[in-house]
């Protein structure tokens, strides 16, 4: 048995241990010894540097996405359905709109790819295409790209075979979208073009969306690439798959499908052609990313898993980057079904999750404040609410999500009627029949196993009998084929997303969107996340009431238990003269068309 296996056995000990003595009083966690301050890891280990180095030209630079499952390939920064999809495209091909420090789209600057303004009047907003705004064949960004964008984004035909979740109630505010999207129409009336570089987009009333861009699609697709291609073949396309434009500082040159991609430097570029001229890019398995490290085997390793942590945190070859992520694990309940036709979810009262007494009991059981400091080295923390936690404002201090109390969920079932009624010390359902139910949960990192036996004992120890779905954790890509296709194997599973930059949440909790795992659906929460997408909105004080609003709606409701917010980090090989990973990054500033190496090869651990 390896180190690392007895390091994490002993560690799932040690949290059996502190549920049931020591720092628990009653089955509460002291949480003045267990919350982490995140604000201390980032003044640690700030998201940039840049060191005095001479610059030596080099043709290659290497990156890695740290990964237990292969990518699945769609290559499109806003038609990806997978986060690992994310990675290869973000600082590579991506880029269509900046974004200010406080998330919202920067508008009116003849700088940018895309000069946006708003007109309240009017209720539109008016693309200007940058002249220097060109695809990696030498053409220009046109706004025959961006209508295609649209028109495949709100296809019902490309939705079904894509199973998209893109088309959201936020981007129904586009005059005449739904009615194209019905195919009641064959164009969308509000994408309304003047000439190939400008265009107005209509809209039926101006949001806080609008200003930080959740109304609109992030980026978009070559038009003349997807000529003649049916919208239910879109997603297979070879436009998608193989050989996607680019106006980024890279473009794909070549794919070894879900393994590797190797990126060539854009000369049309609109910041200016790339320093290094090609990127390889690809998956490292998690067994694999310690070692990588320290050899020097790769400039940047992303996705680095929290719990290799300590064991790199000395390496004097790397530079470590951190910043607060847009990121929120969840334990979801399983309680309905998505309707492909009406694109909308289906909640079923009588299903077995849907009891918002045994919601609380399983979220009471859990101990996230000791999970963040012992399995993730304190670079996560319990999160108190479904609100980012950039967005401080709109978080309800009232709200302080769920910290362990052992009593308080036994009472909880006993007094929702879940009684263990033959002594054996497992409670059976309301109705008095045998009562299991079946977790989902992903494989990859070393920590999976323990934790999910972690939380199966926790569920034990308040009287309930959980098992893994299968007997074993799942796969990344079969975890989410199966919640997509809600898998009735599947009663409650821990999953997580990244937010975006529009902080409202109907996209992610709303009726009409796919990325509600859950299936869970209600007026009165429906009507919280309408409040976030209104006109009222735009008043900041009603908007910070709105949120605090849907806060405690959200957490009455319960539609999935929030877990955890994190820090992640990025590891920088030491011959990388400068990196800059802050949200905040000016527009002028840093991206990777100005990365330099002063090595010829990136460096080693002195100690390896």
């Amino acid at each position: 048995m390896n180190g690392k296996i007895k390091k994490l056995i002993s560690l799932f000990a040690g949290m059996m241990l502190l549920v049931s003595c020591g720092d628990v009083n009653g089955g509460k966690a002291d949480a003045a010894k267990q919350e982490v301050n995140l604000n201390e890891i980032e003044q640690k280990y700030p998201a940039a540097y840049k060191n005095e180095g001479e610059v030596v030209p080099v043709d290659t630079l290497k990156v890695a996405v740290v990964s237990s499952s292969p990518f699945k390939g769609i290559f499109n920064g806003f038609l990806y359905s997978s986060g690992i999809d994310n990675e290869f495209m973000q600082y590579t091909m991506n880029g269509a709109f900046p974004t200010n420090p406080d998330f919202t789209l920067v508008l009116d600057s003849d700088e940018t790819p895309i000069k946006v303004t708003v007109n309240p009047e009017e209720k539109t907003v008016t693309y200007k295409i940058n002249p220097k705004f060109k695809w990696s064949n030498g053409e220009p960004v046109t706004t025959k790209d961006i209508v295609k964008t649209y028109e495949i984004m709100a296809n019902q035909k490309y939705i079904e075979s894509s199973s998209s979740s893109r088309f959201n109630k936020n981007r129904k505010k586009i005059v005449g979208i739904q009615e194209y999207n019905e195919g009641k129409a064959d164009k969308i009336s509000g994408l309304e073009v003047i000439d190939d570089s400008t265009m107005k987009i209509h809209l039926t009333e101006i949001t806080p969306s609008v200003y930080w861009g959740g109304n609109f699609v992030s980026e978009f697709v070559n038009a003349k690439q997807f000529e003649g291609v049916p919208m239910d073949k879109i997603i297979e396309s070879p436009a998608l798959r193989k050989n996607p434009l680019s106006y980024g500082p890279y473009y794909i040159k070549d794919i070894v499908q879900g393994e590797k991609v190797i990126f060539e430097a854009n000369p049309y570029y609109y910041r200016g052609e790339p320093k290094i001229k090609t990127i390889e890019m690809e998956i490292l398995p998690p067994s694999q990313q310690v070692a990588a490290i320290k050899s020097g085997k790769y400039d940047i390793v992303f996705s680095p898993e929290l719990n290799i942590f300590p064991e790199i945190e000395n390496l004097d070859n790397i530079n470590i980057l951190t910043r607060k992520a847009m990121y929120f694990s969840y334990l979801g309940f399983h309680v309905g079904k998505w309707d492909a036709e009406k694109n909308e979810v289906i909640t079923d009262p009588n299903s077995k999750m849907y009891d918002i007494n045994l919601k609380r009991a399983m979220a009471y059981a859990i101990d996230n404040d000791s999970i963040a400091k012992q399995f993730y080295h304190g670079l996560a923390m319990r999160a108190p609410s479904p609100i980012a936690p950039v967005f401080t404002q709109l978080r309800n201090p009232e709200v302080d999500g769920f910290k362990i109390d052992i009593e308080k969920a036994k009472k909880i079932l006993d007094d929702a009627g879940y009684k263990d009624v033959d002594g054996d010390g497992i409670r059976e359902g309301k109705d008095g029949k045998p009562f299991k139910i079946n977790l989902a949960m992903m494989s990859g990192s070393e920590i999976q196993e323990p934790l999910s036996q972690y939380y199966i004992q926790q569920w034990k120890s308040i009287g309930l009998n959980v098992e893994l779905v299968d007997g074993r954790l799942l796969d990344f890509n079969n975890f989410y084929d199966r919640l997509k296709a809600d898998d009735p194997a599947i009663d409650c599973f821990f999953a997580a997303f990244g937010y975006g930059t529009d902080p409202q949440q109907m996209s992610l909790f709303g009726k009409n969107s796919q990325f509600n795992k859950s299936r869970y659906t209600s007026e009165t929460l429906e009507k919280a996340l309408e409040a976030q997408i209104s006109p009222e909105a735009l008043d900041e004080a009603k908007r910070i009431e709105i949120y605090h609003n849907y806060d405690k709606i959200f957490m009455e409701e319960l539609p999935v238990a929030p877990q955890l917010n994190k820090m992640e980090y990025i590891v920088v090989n030491k011959r990388i003269k400068e990196y800059d990973w802050k949200y905040d990054i000016d527009m002028k500033g840093f991206d990777w068309s100005k990365i330099e190496v002063t090595a010829k090869e990136p460096i080693s651990d002195s100690k390896n």
